[in-house]
């Protein structure tokens, strides 16, 4: 086997900020011909449903057909089905087969795909191909995990070729290999600064030839194949062509869309030009063309602090008047979505004024409501049968209907923005004719896509929606009536889409992206948004995604997307909290490994609700100390809720901020955006500060806190006694044995001994490997609530070692300092 190196011009410079379809336009102006076949040469494997791994989840298997027809590549979708059937695809029908699934691939059509190439089928593949099988089983398609037997050239092999580990060397760099066949240059790369796996090229046959296109460099000169075109000459495959993309490309933004475009395009019409399929000339018109694509800008950066004052007052989260002392009560449970999203939007409408309507949704939200009452917040209530009558007591409060498009994806949430700035009622029709509202909007067919409708959403009433106020809310969660909060303050209610729901009608996950973070970029710093980016795995940006670009432009998440009612319980004021008075710390033991247990996720709005009220119903509650991580921001949304916890803690109770201070933020992302980063991130520690002391809290947990971080947060926050950085050891400084230690403004440092890598009955373990030997020790132990349960960790005290001794982290703190004056 051998490298070859095709002589070509280097690819023209790229640069812009915008994705143009420009070869379909100059198409339509009679400038560059498209490929023109009677019968296209190219398949794309799209099955519904189909399990993608990996690959390029910016271009996946619902975008590529379109993506290939705009650079003049016709092709024919086959399902699966078809995939394995030689009457449908078979090399003497299709010169090429695109597999846009990465690791994945249907093992029904297995055979056939490797007869395909077998019979010289050219294939397009992405990620590391043929290594995840997948069979449909009732109606679903399934990952049958890692197998690494198909990608070789074995007997059952499809000799595509298998991976290798990234470049074990410092700082290595991607770059296109000079004058490559395709024309592909290092600028079209998403980014240089990565190690990604490689192509084994000693899993090819010795005949075949490799190519390379891009390749991974460390400065010693030590190099892989990141992607590659295969000329197989082996006699399994002879005469097919792959590509061999790699995971190099795997995000979801448009740097990575372009990058995947230009190589799948640029190798399709390198296949079908080596197969005779295409005339030379045509190939290099062709790429020609992409070579003027301009390729995405980054994202906004570097950009001036906006000036502008919270509009509802100097408090952190927006506070609603106090509620009426009679709240009119309506069981939604049984009602229509449609019917709990208009009488959603009743709320929170009349909730400008006052607060008046409770919406009963679940089980919880009887018992929260009557411990309003309870407590004097209000005086009553009177339950409401007839729910239509609430919108002729209110005539008036709503001027009329938005009816959203059915058929768009996320028209409903357009349909809110519009309701909250133009004081009307999601609708349909029918809906409203029974409610006597009159239709103000129809945005029935108005938009092809939801970016094209949040575009024209912000571009028509940016000046009416709150400018430090957002809502991350998943479409299928109106009708629960969260959304009613964001509507009464304008909060621009938003959902991009992730790779999942990437494929729902009008959805472009990447155009969304790009556009969500242009319209972060025109806010200013210091908001807050609501809800919750991730609605299951790849529905929504995720997680790590959504937090980082919220971080970005300084806005912090405040995760609430299942909660209902803040409309009423922000309404309701008290004055600052108290901890539990705790007992003295215990006598410093120079033997003895003190254990912290520190619940993680409590900056989760929608757990105070039922999840730790379990807690603390259950009857191990208070029998040895445990701290409960709480968002500070309750503090402003549902003040009442926390009091219930705050009078019914044990004494050795401890409510510690969750995570990273007033939201949920990456403080090593926070305000990066901006040109004055650090007016940002002060800015934002001292909302922390102000919402911690009234909460009486004094320690503080940081996400991905490294120590330049922690120590600027100690300075921020000098009346905390300790800092507990990282959600998880994973999270920390991974194998480095100094856990604790001094902040240089001599305030205790704890990151997190414990994760939840052993499981249940992991926590004990990983506490004696990471303190080892070390006495006394002082242990930062975090407790992962979505893993341990408070019997979990009744079981954790009951096997504790003869030498581990709980407290909470005041009295962690206090042994710490004390240890040091020894």
């Amino acid at each position: 086997m051998r490298f070859r190196f095709v002589s070509r011009a280097p690819a023209a410079p790229h640069g812009g900020v915008v994705f143009p379809s420009l070869l379909a336009a100059l198409a339509l102006l009679g400038l560059v011909s498209p490929l023109r076949a009677a019968t296209p040469k190219v398949a794309v494997l799209l099955e519904p449903g189909m399990v993608v791994y990996g690959g390029t989840p910016s271009l996946g298997p619902t975008k590529v057909v379109r993506a290939l027809a705009t650079r003049g590549v016709p092709s024919v979708p086959i399902t699966a089905a078809q995939a394995a059937d030689p009457k449908v695809l078979n090399a003497q029908r299709f010169t090429v087969l695109l597999i846009p699934t990465g690791n994945a691939f249907p093992e029904d059509a297995y055979g056939n795909l490797r007869a395909f190439h077998a019979a010289g089928g050219c294939l397009i593949t992405t990620g590391v191909p043929f290594t995840h099988p997948c069979r449909k089983t009732d109606g679903q398609w399934r990952d049958l995990g890692h197998d690494g037997t198909r990608m070789g050239h074995g007997a059952q092999g499809i000799g595509t070729g298998g991976f290798e580990e990234a470049l074990a060397a410092p700082s290595p760099r991607m770059r296109a290999v000079a004058s490559n066949p395709l024309g592909f240059g290092t600028s079209m790369l998403p980014c240089t600064d990565t190690n990604p796996q490689a192509l084994s090229v000693a899993s090819l046959a010795p005949e075949d030839e490799v190519i390379p296109i891009v390749e991974v460099v460390a400065p010693g000169g030590a190099r892989r194949v990141a992607t590659a075109l295969i000329r197989h000459r082996c006699p399994q495959f002879k005469g097919a062509l792959d590509l061999w993309a790699g995971p190099a490309y795997g995000q979801s933004d448009a740097l990575d869309r372009f990058t995947a475009e230009q190589l799948q395009v640029r190798a399709i019409l390198w296949c079908l030009a080596e197969k005779g399929a295409l005339p030379k000339p045509r190939l290099r018109a062709q790429l020609a063309a992409l070579d003027r694509v301009p390729k995405p800008g980054p994202l906004p950066a570097n950009l001036p602090i906006l000036a502008g004052k919270r509009s509802w007052g100097d408090t952190f989260m927006p506070k609603s008047n106090p509620p009426a002392r009679r709240l009119l009560v309506v069981d939604t449970q049984k009602m229509k979505p449609e019917e709990r999203v208009a009488l959603a939007c009743l709320q929170g409408l009349t909730s400008r004024k006052q607060p008046v309507i409770w919406l009963v949704t679940d089980r919880y939200t009887q018992f929260w409501l009557d411990w309003h009452q309870q407590k004097g917040h209000i005086d009553g209530y009177d339950r409401v049968a007839d729910w239509t009558s609430l919108f002729r007591r209110f005539r008036g409060v709503a001027k009329g209907a938005v009816v959203p498009d059915p058929k768009l994806y996320r028209s409903g949430l357009l349909a809110a923005n519009v309701a909250a700035c133009e004081d009307l009622v999601v609708a349909p029709p029918e809906l409203a004719k029974r409610l006597g509202l009159p239709v103000k909007r129809d945005l029935r067919g108005r938009f092809a896509t939801y970016a094209e409708g949040l575009r024209w959403l912000w571009g028509a009433h940016k000046g009416k929606l709150n400018p430090f106020f957002l809502d991350m809310v998943h479409p299928n969660l109106l009708p629960n009536g969260a959304f009613a909060y964001a509507l009464q303050w304008r909060g621009l209610m938003v959902w991009p889409a992730g790779t999942v729901d990437d494929k729902e009608p009008g959805a472009d996950m990447v155009t969304e992206r790009r556009l969500f973070a242009e319209i972060l970029a025109q806010m200013p710093p210091g908001g807050v948004s609501l809800g919750f980016p991730y609605a299951g795995e790849g529905v929504g940006l995720g997680e790590g995604d959504g937090v980082a670009l919220l971080s970005r432009y300084g806005k912090s998440l405040v995760c609430s997307d299942f909660l209902t009612n803040a409309t009423v319980t922000s309404g309701v004021r008290v004055p600052p909290f108290h901890q539990p008075a705790q007992p003295p710390a215990p006598k410093l033991e120079k033997d003895k490994v003190y254990i912290a247990l520190v619940t993680s996720d409590g900056d989760n709005q929608n757990t105070w609700i039922d999840f730790f009220r379990q807690w603390f119903l259950n009857p191990a509650f208070g029998k040895f100390p445990v701290a409960l991580g709480l968002g500070p921001a309750i503090y402003d949304l549902q003040p009442a809720v926390a009091q219930w916890y705050y009078e019914h803690a044990a004494p050795n109770t401890e409510f510690v901020s969750d995570v990273s201070g007033a939201g949920y933020t990456q403080p090593p992302n926070f305000g990066i955006g901006f040109k004055h980063r650090e007016r940002v991130y002060t800015d934002f520690l001292g909302w922390t500060s102000r919402l911690m002391r009234k909460m009486d809290m004094r320690t503080i947990r940081l996400v991905e806190g490294n120590d330049t971080e922690v120590a600027r947060t100690a300075k921020a926050l000098p009346f905390c006694h300790s800092l507990l950085p990282d959600m998880g050891r994973y999270s920390g400084r991974e194998g480095i044995r100094n856990l604790t230690y001094t902040a240089p403004s001599g305030m205790p440092v704890f990151r997190a001994v414990t994760s939840w890598r052993y499981g249940k009955d992991g926590f004990l373990r990983e506490v004696r490997e990471q303190v080892g030997q070390q006495r006394p020790a002082f242990v930062n132990g975090f407790v992962h609530v979505w893993t341990f349960q408070m019997d979990d960790l009744a079981r954790i005290y009951a096997n504790r070692d003869p030498d581990m001794v709980f407290v909470t982290p005041a009295q962690l703190a206090e042994l710490y300092k004390q240890s040091l004056k020894r």
